[in-house]
């Protein structure tokens, strides 16, 4: 029998346990049998209650018995009798324990006596994890001292592991050698004098290296491991310590990289992953690792009938990887196209993977060849992997590496590319839904956090109760500012009572917009706004941060590229809202350039492809057509510009954020108000001209189309069950005879 527990704190009418103290308030109970035990033996009191909380753990002996461990809180106020199986099961012996005796602390070298090496294992893993959550014994000195004890005593000189880089103020990276036999890691703890806990980042097995090992990293915050600490590794069936050195100073990341002299990209992909699961600091490290220490690119050359190939496109987000490429394959070599994860598995796209036929540069020629984008959802990351790897494999068995060019961090660099993906003529819905819209989602999401209003200029003594707030987005072109606030000014009414208020979404052009609107106050003597974002979100989160701004109950959302020509248009707009029950939002008749239509309200009818689009009544035919000069409830209204009652505005959400550059989300406003069962009107004794599309037009990805594609997916794909309703139900004279409008006109932006 072990010798622990003090003959007056403990009283049994048969074989005595040891009982022993882990910490002040917890008791361990030892018995040793002479052989083994197959099953656990039970403990309660003498009254039959169940023990709670108790564990009990079961040593196998070298020997052939069992040393069986029980722990139990220690009694507060009056002694405690238990009824405990010992020896033969089905023996029961009394034990009582008396909660003032004078216990000793448990001896981890007489605990260890004598115990395979499996039970160690188990007793390490118990002490480590059910039991110090059960207990609640983390913060525990006295247990954390009896821990440090017994790690020391398990090896008597431990091979030592080594912190080797500082990956942030917080996180270092640890490196030790394990046994190629080890296998599979199932938990690392660090145990210092300071405390112990398990490592939140499961570590990184590198490949075997010299003498049967295996390096293996570890990330760990630093605290606690400033003077040295313990490493204790447990696995299926094995159990390894290591020291850790004191870490006084450690390289960065970076540069212990850099001097390592060779690349690992598995052990890359696996130290910005973990990173990427940190702070805002440990991300920005992750960014700045990829950035300072990058991959060397790598496509497949072919030649003489051998395929070759490029990933050009590859973009790592919270939702999943996207790739896209392209391979020429002349002998039909190419058995898949595969993603790789951190640890270097490949995981082949299965259905999420799509081919179009298009052409590619080779030695100032064109080519054929085969495009490619596969997204891959169980491959994710909160910091974007620059450099995602994949392979091409071949029938053969062979597989070849490709790399890519280091990627755009910035978001919407990223999201620009993923529009430039697929040719138009290529894109579906179904590539648009299963391999692009994840990615594109995600990425609008970290633009929109990083897109807010920064500061607001005030030009003149603002109106305090406003009948109308105007809100004016602009993003790049300011050639029809003058023009613009001109018409507010020469305007009794707008400017006698109405608010204007600017939305820079461009806030590179802050000090030349700030000088133009200044100069456009003193010559009018009209006081405005001028809101500047951090920078472009889109055309929905301008609109939204300027009715944020608005004081009045009325808000005219209006394009910057719309130029009244007629004063009274926003009275006689305001005076057709009546109450918000009525009519949450109308909107006016707009003109191109030549006087003819191009807006009459809005409408919504399938394509030829069967896609759900938004059109423009009567659009391009002359002003004076008579079924645009009828006032009347439509479907929709164009957000280049619509009046609406500040409260419904709110009650539905205001503008979508979530369509790319500018499109759809006026129609997807006027659904959302007309799904609350507001009205919406058409008003065509306001008139204004309408220089449609000057602003988008600037933006590259919208022109080549793909913007548009995937914002009428995402608005069909949210709106088709209402889209088919109003289809089915519009009157005869609201839709046009002789459709003249294709599909250049879906909705507007700023």
């Amino acid at each position: 029998m072990l010798e622990f527990a003090s003959s007056d704190a403990v009283r049994t009418t048969g074989d005595a346990p040891d009982v022993c103290l882990l910490n002040p308030e917890t008791l361990l109970l030892i018995w040793d049998m002479p052989t083994r035990l197959w099953a656990v033996p039970k403990l309660e009191t003498t009254e039959g209650k169940a023990i709670s909380p108790q564990a009990t753990l079961r040593l196998p002996l070298n020997g052939g018995g069992t040393r069986l461990l029980r722990l139990i809180r220690r009694p507060k106020d009056e002694p405690v009798s238990f009824l405990a199986e010992a020896g033969t099961l089905g023996r029961k012996d009394e034990i009582t324990i008396d909660p003032e005796g004078d216990f000793e602390f448990a001896n981890a070298s007489m605990l260890l006596e004598d115990v395979t090496p499996s039970g160690r294992l188990s007793l390490m893993s118990a002490l480590l994890g059910a039991w110090a959550s059960m207990f609640r014994t983390r913060r525990s000195k006295s247990y954390t001292a009896f821990l440090n004890k017994l790690v020391s005593e398990i090896v008597d000189t431990p091979q030592r592991a080594k912190a080797v880089a500082k990956l942030s103020d917080q996180q270092i990276l640890i490196s030790a050698g394990l046994p190629v036999a080890f296998g599979d890691i199932e938990a690392v703890y660090i145990v210092s004098s300071f405390g112990f806990r398990r490592l939140a980042v499961p570590p990184h097995e590198s490949s075997e290296g010299p003498q049967g090992k295996k390096q293996t990293y570890m990330i760990a915050d630093r605290d606690g491991t400033e003077n040295g600490a313990y490493l204790v590794v447990t696995g299926g069936r094995a159990l390894a310590i290591r020291h850790l050195a004191a870490t006084p100073v450690l390289p960065s990341l970076s540069r212990w990289w850099l001097a390592r002299g060779k690349s690992d990209a598995d052990l890359r992909e696996y130290i910005i992953g973990a990173m990427a699961r940190g702070d805002t600091k440990a991300r920005k490290a992750a960014l700045e690792f990829q950035l300072r220490c990058p991959l060397s690119s790598q496509r497949v050359t072919g030649g003489g009938g051998l395929p070759s190939g490029e990933v050009d496109l590859a973009v790592t987000t919270a939702r999943g990887t996207l790739i896209g490429g392209w391979y020429r394959d002349p002998a039909e070599m190419i058995a898949s196209i595969d993603i790789l994860d951190s640890k270097g598995t490949a995981h082949p796209f299965g259905d999420g993977f799509y081919r179009y036929a298009g052409n590619v540069m080779d030695d100032d020629r064109t080519v054929s060849a085969t495009g490619f984008v596969g997204f891959y959802r169980d491959i994710q990351s909160q910091v974007p992997i620059l450099q995602p790897r994949s392979l091409m494999r071949l029938t053969s068995g062979s597989r070849h590496l490709m790399v890519p060019t280091a990627q755009p961090i910035d978001p919407a660099e990223a999201r620009a590319r993923i529009l430039r993906a697929v040719p138009p003529q290529h894109l579906t819905d179904e590539i648009i839904e299963n391999c692009l819209a994840p990615v594109i989602g995600d990425l609008q999401q970290k633009l929109l956090a990083a897109a807010k209003a920064d500061r607001t200029i005030e030009f003149g003594e603002q109106l305090k109760e406003p009948a109308v707030s105007i809100v004016v987005p602009l993003y790049r072109v300011l050639d029809f500012l003058r023009a613009q606030v001109g018409a507010f000014a020469c305007d009794p009414w707008i400017s006698r009572y109405c608010e204007v208020i600017y939305v820079l979404d461009s806030p590179e052009q802050a000090e030349e917009c700030e000088h133009l609107l200044r100069g456009l106050h003193l010559l009018y003597d009209m006081p405005m706004r001028l809101v500047v974002m951090t920078r472009n979100g889109g055309y929905a989160r301008a609109c939204n941060s300027g009715a944020e701004q608005a004081r009045s109950d009325l808000i005219a959302m209006l394009n910057s590229d719309v130029i009244p020509y007629q004063i009274g248009w926003l009275e006689l707009m305001a005076s057709k809202m009546g109450g918000p029950q009525d009519v949450a939002a109308v909107g006016p008749k707009l003109l191109f350039e030549d006087g003819s239509l191009q807006h009459a309200g809005m409408y919504f009818a399938r394509n030829e492809r069967g896609q759900w689009l938004n059109h423009h009544f009567y659009k391009g035919l002359p002003d004076q057509f008579r079924d645009a000069n009828v006032e009347r409830s439509v479907p929709g209204i164009t957000g280049a510009c619509m009046l609406l009652h500040r409260g419904t505005f709110n009650d539905v959400g205001g503008f979508t954020e979530d369509y790319v550059i500018g499109d759809y989300e006026d129609s997807d406003l006027c659904l959302k108000i007309r799904k609350a069962d507001f009205d919406i009107k058409y008003v065509p004794d306001a008139s204004l001209y309408h220089f449609e599309r000057k602003s988008i037009s600037t933006h590259t990805d919208y022109v080549l189309g793909v913007a548009t594609q995937y914002n009428a997916w995402l608005h069909a794909s949210r709106w088709s069950d209402m889209l088919e309703d109003f289809h089915k139900n519009d009157v005869p004279q609201n839709r046009p005879q002789n459709r003249v409008s294709d599909k250049d006109d879906q909705g507007e932006a700023a």
